[in-house]
């Protein structure tokens, strides 16, 4: 598995990780996808380019807070997760023990 935090200057070697770990069949982790928001239509354009011709192990996942830049085809196209705070002391001490 390959990690990346995106921010100032990470956008080209985010793409080289993708092109590596759809080539090769890692898993590709964009950490803080929120931080650049200038590159969301560039990974919006990378992630509709990816069809069935990548290796069958190539898994992309992504972080970010919620953010309404976040390419919605990207969105549609994917599994999504999310995780909410648990509501007051009681159950956030209880999730952390």
């Amino acid at each position: 598995m390959a990690t990346i935090s995106l921010g100032a200057g990470q956008q080209k070697p985010a793409e080289n990780l993708i092109e590596k770990g759809k080539n090769q069949g890692m898993w590709v982790l964009l950490q803080n996808c929120h931080l650049c928001l200038s590159w969301m239509p560039k990974l919006e354009q990378i992630v509709e380019t990816l069809d069935e011709n990548i290796h069958p192990d190539f898994r992309l996942w992504m972080t970010s807070m919620p953010t309404p830049k976040f390419p919605v085809s990207a969105l549609q196209n994917s599994v999504k997760m999310t995780l909410e705070p648990p509501s007051g002391i009681r159950s956030n001490l209880i999730q952390a023990y």
